[in-house]
Order: C-alpha cells, then sequence, then structure tokens
C-alpha cells in the first residue's frame, strides 16, 4: 500500500487548511439564535432565496478554487482534493462530484492508494441512488464491506446510511421501505460506535436511533441540541431540523412545529447552496395543503428547478409528483381572478356605459338649459318689445284721444253738432283705430310666439290649416291668441276684438270643428310656447 513520506505529510496538512478555510470561512459566526415562530422563520427563508444564486454561486467558488489547487498539485495529495471537490459539488451538482470522484478513484488506483481508492469509491456509491442507480450502488457496497480497511470503517457506514436512506427514496413499497430501513439501522448503529462521542454527528445519528427504539421525546431533545450547536448553513442542520419536521408531521395537533423545522431546513439549504435536498418540496406541498398556494408554487417551482440543476433524478421525480397538483391549483385559483377580473371589466363597462348615459343626459339637459336661457332671454326681449309696443299704442290712442277731443271740441264751439254726428255715425275713426290695435297686437303676439300659426296649424287637419302672411294674424288666430293669454271668456274677447258674442262663440265652435282632437283642443293651445 501507498505511504506518504514526511514532506507528503505536511504538504497534506497544509491543503487540509487550504481547503478547511476555502469551504468554512464563508460561514464562521454565520448563526445566530433561531427564529422565535414560523412566521419569522419564512420570512427569513424568503429574504434567502431572494440571494439563492449568490449562495449557489459560493459553492461553486470553492469548488473552483479547489481545482486550482488540483492543477498545481500532481502528487499523491491531489487525492484529498477530488474527494473534497466531489463534496462541495455533491450538495448541488451530482454529475460532478461522481466526475470527480471517479477521477480521485483513477488516480489512487494509478499511485496505489487502496485505503483511499476503497474510501472514494464509497462516496461515489452514496450518491448513486440520486441518480437512479440503486442496485449497482448497492452491490457495490455489499462487496466493499467483505474486504473493508479498517481505516474507513466510519466511512463504510457513513456511506451506508446516505446510501439506503436514497435508495429507500427510490423504492418507496413497504417492503423496501422496511428493508431499506433496517439497513439503515444497522449502518446508524455502528456508525454511532465509531465516532466520537462529542462529535455533532453523533447527536443526529443517535436521535434516529432515538426514533427507531421507539423513544421520540430523547429524539427530539438530542436533535434540538444539535441544531443550537450547528451552523444553519451545515448540512447536519438540514438533516437534522428535517427529521423533527417529519416527526412532527405525524402527530396530531403540531403541523405548526412541523411548518417551523421546515422552513428551517429549507433556509439552511438555501443558505448552504444545497441544490439537492428535499425540504422546500416538502415545505411547498405542506403550504398548498394549508391553502397558501402562491407560496406553495412558488417554492416548488423552485425546488423543482434546483433538483433539475443538480442532476437528482429522484429529487425530480418527488417534486414532480406533486408539481401538478398544486399547479392545477394555482390555474384554477387564476382561473376563478380572471371570472372575477371579467366581472370587473363588464360591471365597470356597465358603469362606465351609466357615465357615458348620464353623460349625454347631462349634454342634453345642459343644452335644454342653454336653450331655455337663450328663450328666456328672448323672452325678455320680446317682453321689452310687446311692453315697447303696447306703450306705443296707448301713446297714440292717447293722441288720437286728444285728436278726436280737439275736433269734438271745435265743432262744438262751431255748433257744427250735424258734421259731428256724421263723422262719429260713418265709423272710420274707430275702424282706423282697430285695425291699428290688430296691426300692433299681431305683430307684438307673433314676436312672443314665432311659430304660434305652424304650432296651430299641428293641432288641425290638414285641409283646415291656415296660410297666411308673416305677422299677420286673422280673426280666428287673434281668439286663440287671446286664449293663449289666458283670456279664455268670449264676453272679454268679444270687447277686444270688437265682435258680437255670437260671432267669438260661432268661431270657437268652428275652431274646434276643424281640430284633431276636439276635446283637448283649448287644453293644447294654452300649451303651445311651453318649454318642457
Amino acid at each position: 500500500m501507498y505511504r506518504l513520506s514526511p514532506l507528503g505529510i505536511m504538504n497534506k496538512f497544509t491543503i487540509l487548511i487550504t481547503i478547511f478555510i476555502l469551504a468554512f470561512a464563508p460561514i464562521v459566526n454565520a448563526h445566530t439564535s433561531l427564529p422565535e415562530s414560523f412566521d419569522d422563520a419564512l420570512k427569513l427563508l424568503d429574504k434567502a432565496i431572494e440571494n439563492k444564486d449568490q449562495y449557489v454561486i459560493e459553492r461553486y467558488n470553492r469548488a473552483d478554487s479547489m481545482k486550482q489547487l488540483l492543477s498545481e498539485n500532481n502528487t499523491a495529495e491531489s487525492l484529498y482534493l477530488y474527494e473534497k471537490i466531489g463534496d462541495e459539488y455533491r450538495r448541488c451538482n451530482i454529475d460532478s462530484a461522481l466526475l470527480y470522484y471517479q477521477k480521485g478513484i483513477a488516480r489512487s488506483g494509478i499511485i496505489g492508494d487502496s485505503v483511499t481508492h476503497q474510501k472514494l469509491i464509497l462516496l461515489r456509491n452514496s450518491i448513486l441512488p440520486v441518480k437512479g442507480i440503486v442496485k449497482e450502488a448497492v452491490d457495490g457496497y455489499d462487496s466493499i464491506g467483505k474486504n473493508l480497511y479498517p481505516q474507513n470503517r466510519t466511512h463504510f457506514f457513513e456511506a451506508g446510511n446516505n446510501l439506503f436512506y436514497f435508495a429507500s427514496s427510490f423504492y418507496p413499497s413497504e417492503l423496501a421501505s422496511r428493508y431499506y430501513g433496517q439497513r439503515i439501522q444497522l449502518a446508524t448503529d455502528s456508525l454511532v460506535a465509531n465516532l466520537p462521542p462529542t462529535s455533532l454527528d453523533v447527536k443526529l445519528y443517535n436521535a434516529q436511533l432515538y426514533y427507531e427504539k421507539g423513544n421520540p421525546a430523547l429524539m427530539v431533545a438530542e436533535i434540538r441540541d444539535l441544531l443550537m450547536e450547528a451552523k444553519i448553513e451545515d448540512h447536519l442542520f438540514a438533516k437534522g431540523a428535517s427529521h423533527l419536521a417529519d416527526y412532527f408531521a405525524t402527530q396530531s395537533g403540531k403541523e405548526e412545529e412541523m411548518l417551523y423545522y421546515l422552513t428551517l431546513a429549507s433556509l439552511s439549504d438555501i443558505r448552504s447552496g444545497t441544490l439537492e435536498g428535499t425540504a422546500l418540496e416538502k415545505l411547498g406541498e405542506a403550504l398548498y395543503k394549508r391553502g397558501d398556494v402562491d407560496r406553495a408554487y412558488e417554492y416548488l417551482v423552485l425546488s423543482l428547478d434546483k433538483a433539475v440543476a443538480s442532476g437528482s433524478r429522484i429529487r425530480a421525480m418527488e417534486t414532480a409528483e406533486v408539481y401538478p397538483l398544486v399547479a392545477e391549483s394555482y390555474r384554477t385559483r387564476d382561473k376563478a381572478r380572471l371570472t372575477l377580473l371579467l366581472c370587473l371589466v363588464v360591471a365597470l363597462c356597465i358603469a362606465l356605459s351609466v357615465i357615458v348615459l348620464n353623460g349625454i343626459l347631462l349634454r342634453k339637459r345642459m343644452r335644454k338649459m342653454h336653450a331655455l336661457k337663450a328663450s328666456l332671454a328672448q323672452s325678455n326681449i320680446t317682453k321689452d318689445i310687446y311692453i315697447s309696443k303696447f306703450l306705443s299704442l296707448s301713446s297714440i290712442y292717447i293722441e288720437k284721444l286728444e285728436d278726436f277731443h280737439r275736433v269734438v271740441k271745435r265743432k262744438l264751439k262751431a255748433n257744427q253738432t250735424a258734421d259731428l254726428y256724421t263723422l262719429i255715425e260713418s265709423g272710420s275713426m274707430l275702424e282706423e283705430q282697430s285695425q291699428m290695435f290688430y296691426k300692433i297686437f299681431d305683430n307684438a303676439f307673433i314676436n312672443i310666439y314665432p311659430t304660434f300659426v305652424e304650432d296651430v296649424n299641428a293641432l288641425l287637419v290638414p285641409e283646415k290649416r291656415f296660410n297666411l302672411p308673416e305677422n299677420k294674424l286673422n280673426t280666428e288666430l287673434r281668439i286663440l291668441a287671446f286664449l293663449r293669454l289666458g283670456i279664455d271668456e268670449s264676453e272679454q274677447i268679444a270687447r277686444f276684438l270688437g265682435l258680437s258674442l255670437n260671432t267669438i262663440y260661432t268661431y270657437r265652435n268652428k275652431l274646434k270643428s276643424k281640430a284633431k282632437n276636439r276635446d283637448t283642443f283649448d287644453e293644447s293651445v294654452m300649451k303651445i310656447g311651453v318649454i318642457d
């Protein structure tokens, strides 16, 4: 068997110190007090996920730094570098880990270091089940057990613990679980017997044995001690937290504790740059059952990405089994949200339509208000004209009355009573005043109601409608004009127009006979020019 020289031993010591600094310097003093609650742990996990890529890069950087040392060491010390590089990669890239273990195996064969050769084979075989290579890994492990070097006893049992754990995950049937469970317990028993009693590894493996032997209280206490001592970034921390989570998952009313420790295990995997862990996938599944679909979907997608990136076939299969259920639930939830969104859009469209309709109606009202305002302004103008016309009429009547008074006075003074009688008897003066009154009245009324004739014609049958010159009314229309002005007593109308009462009755009956609706004719005339 190959033996190292004193110089080789010194070189190996130097390399080991360098590896220790590269591998563990980033996590010195990283451990702080654990979060007090599940919610606090989730906040830490979400924050760590934001920087997940950086943690993986740090792990790759450590491996790359050791590769640099490897390129400078083509002696026997390179075996230790192959081992440490493989150990670094086994948490994030299974293919690379297998590659460097295999390179170490080849190098140790060339050098003739049978102990390291066997150790590297154990390390390689312990992760082969992750790639789905179970039978070859178990057969190789059992073959080594028959020719085990004493120096590799601890490595042999540790490799068995990992190997059979992965194998049981790959074959979840009851028979296979029982078989590999027994082998895990045997390997763990032997491992505890070969580890230093004060090591943190012993706490983890003792806890496993306590649980297998039906003493969960001691198992919980042992792992809690481990979690208080180990760094969060230490893989032992993740494994211990996962074991506690698995235990609390079987206990009624302990869902919060189960979620808490799953979150701690996930946090440990993320911050250590581990892509091969199962905690995040289990946490996503548990949160899905709890109803937190958004976070469950996020964690499961990330878990699947990590499993694919690590090259772990087992982890990818485990996550893929749960992912469709959560994805379907997520799609269902999104579909419900989309339906709600569509309902909101429809409601907004209806509301917008109502607003637009109200806007149109308001605009119409505003137009009507402007029209009313213009009409009122016109009415004021018309009123002024109307008052002016009737003031003018009154002035003319006063002037005519004064002229008539002077004529009467002159005729009486000249003793021309016969001439005065003749003047009065002829009625020419009265006719002249009547015609002047009609002209002024017609003009003033048409100014107040410019569409009066058209509006009256609309109430009459077509063949009986009026066709008169502009600003000109006949006797029938003047009767209706007085009616529109609120003078509906025939006696008053007769006095204004200088007609007999019978004549007024005749005209009114004649007008009703021309109307489309005799019963409502007068009422309809009263509505002419009314602004709604």
